[in-house]
């Protein structure tokens, strides 16, 4: 369905004729574009200027931005990838102007949380936090999809007594937070005599908490398998467990990956809640790192060593939803 700015832009363009020019013409795109500049470079306030003028004239560069990139960004026939280069254009624009307006000590900022010269010769400590996380998500992943496709397949078999269990389990392992099912597991099991060390406990609770997710998501994909296959099957003599295994699970897979992928990327944030139970993951690292150096530098290179990891992961998992709906 085609968007409401569009067809309200086509039809502006149709009883205007005029304004073809203007707005998809790419000479005058261009002049208009070379105009935000001109102004940007001779006619942004500087530090003597009046607070008024500076208003009013910061105002009139955003209202000429904004109209520039709405006319590129709802026309239909500019292409994909010149609208994303606007897209990011206008963040940059308006990052630029927060950075040169805002009145923020950048240099103060700069010297408390971008410091890289304090990181010399210690980037190997966070990758050394960074392997044991991924460590932890791997065998957690593993784990917890083993559970999950366990407890659906059990939920599918349809006993009453046994569903019982298995909905408590999931209900209730999807309510607790990670980070109490952590403490618990490390701190109150060795009172009556186990003891776990940080890095089973990480995975442990990973696993028990996120297999009730994978659960839910192995049955949904159960679920959108047609119940007539199902009936079919064990009218030709196939057990229960056969049907599961040759009819069921081949086709709920393609529904179950995208969100499993979606837990994934879940399970590696709360990998970082293990630095509760003094696991020397990558978060734990860089607290480390940021108390013998007195600077909040390690953190922040922390959060782009996960940016860097996740952000892929989040992709991915983009991409797998999008073809799941593309081939139903």
């Amino acid at each position: 369905m085609e968007h409401p700015s569009n067809s309200m832009k086509d039809k502006f363009l149709l009883t205007h004729p005029a304004w073809i020019y203007f707005v998809r013409h790419p000479l005058a795109i261009g002049i208009s574009l070379l105009i935000i500049i001109a102004y940007a470079i001779f006619l942004l306030p500087n530090a003597e200027t009046s607070p008024l003028l500076t208003t009013i004239s910061l105002s009139l560069f955003v209202v000429l931005v904004l109209a520039w990139s709405a006319n590129f960004l709802a026309d239909p026939e500019k292409p994909e990838l010149l609208k994303g280069l606007v897209s990011f254009g206008l963040l940059f624009v308006f990052g630029w102007l927060f950075y040169v307006y805002s009145g923020a000590e950048w240099e103060k900022l700069q010297r408390s949380f971008f410091d890289w010269k304090r990181m010399t010769g210690n980037w190997g400590v966070l990758f050394q936090g960074l392997l044991v996380t991924l460590q932890i998500a791997l065998l957690s992943a593993v784990f917890s999809m083993i559970i999950g496709l366990l407890i659906a397949i059990l939920r599918f078999l349809g006993s009453p007594t046994l569903n019982i269990f298995l909905v408590g389990y999931v209900d209730f392992f999807r309510s607790i937070p990670m980070a109490v099912m952590m403490v618990v597991l490390f701190f109150a099991l060795p009172y009556v005599g186990i003891s776990l060390g940080s890095i089973t406990t990480t995975v442990a609770a990973l696993s028990i908490g996120y297999g009730a997710y994978a659960s839910e998501c192995f049955r949904s994909g159960f679920e959108a398998v047609h119940w007539g296959q199902v009936e079919a099957a064990r009218s030709l003599g196939l057990s229960r467990w056969q049907t599961i295994r040759v009819i069921v699970i081949p086709q709920a897979i393609p529904v179950v990956i995208p969100p499993l992928t979606g837990n994934l990327v879940s399970m590696l944030k709360d990998t970082a809640v293990a630095s509760l139970v003094a696991s020397p993951e990558l978060l734990k690292r860089a607290r480390e790192l940021y108390t013998s150096k007195a600077s909040p530098t390690p953190l922040v290179a922390a959060s782009l060593l996960y940016l860097a990891v996740l952000i892929p992961l989040v992709r991915i998992s983009n991409m797998l939803e999008n073809r799941v709906k593309k081939t139903r």
